[in-house]
């Protein structure tokens, strides 16, 4: 089965490439408008074609409804550009996204710990439960899940979620140092009171567009 991740992968290289491809034969200009009017058409020609597989399909559709709303605002190309920089980045020589593990995790629960981050892993979280930091920025990871996610070997291979309370830039840009993606589930409400969720996923191949760090480089 075609994975998201690389799919969307393909599809932004392709449509940079198209782009720049029509530029240089002077077919569309290297302006923000131009751009974005013509990435729209191709996106809108890729849906009609179903030139990618179905797993990218509910994407495409929201490309094209912002081009379509927003016009230039809509900033395709930058998007597009912010996708493949922040994906391959973190691809080996095979396409293969990084491998988490509980070695990768603890990583970052240290680099976390240094930003005054608390983190409370320790504790079973099935139902709604409240957690009082005082302010401090705050990761809950529920230990039972956990525990269900990572394999004898120490591989991550179940979603786990993180449940977070601070600078979300900043717990995703952390994230991606240690090159791990985030999935944003929601920004605020979640079985932690006044906590977002967000999930990883094995390898980093979540079924959506992932959040994307402030820089990728």
């Amino acid at each position: 089965m075609t994975s998201f991740y690389n799919e969307i992968l393909n599809v932004v290289t392709e449509g940079l490439s198209t782009l720049v491809a029509a530029q240089d034969a002077g077919k569309t200009q290297k302006n923000p408008v131009s751009e974005t009017v013509f990435l729209s058409a191709w996106v809108t020609k890729m849906i009609k074609q179903q030139r990618f597989d179905h797993c990218v399909s509910k994407t495409l559709l929201e490309w094209q409804k912002q081009s379509r709303t927003m016009g230039k605002n809509a900033q395709l190309k930058v998007q597009f550009e912010r996708i493949k920089n922040t994906l391959s980045a973190l691809n080996d020589t095979n396409g293969k996204s990084t491998i988490i593990n509980a070695e990768l995790i603890e990583s970052f629960y240290r680099v976390l710990e240094q930003a005054d981050w608390l983190i409370t892993n320790e504790y079973e979280v099935n139902r709604k439960v409240s957690h009082h930091t005082d302010g401090q920025a705050s990761l809950v990871v529920c230990a039972a899940q956990y525990k269900q996610s990572i394999d004898e070997q120490g591989v991550l291979v179940k979603p786990l979620s993180f449940y977070m309370r601070g600078n979300t830039q900043q717990f995703i840009d952390l994230a991606y140092q240690q090159g791990v993606l985030l999935y944003k589930i929601t920004d605020y409400k979640s079985k932690v009171k006044f906590h977002g969720e967000f999930v990883i996923y094995p390898d980093n191949a979540g079924s959506q567009l992932p959040e994307l760090p402030t820089v990728a480089n």
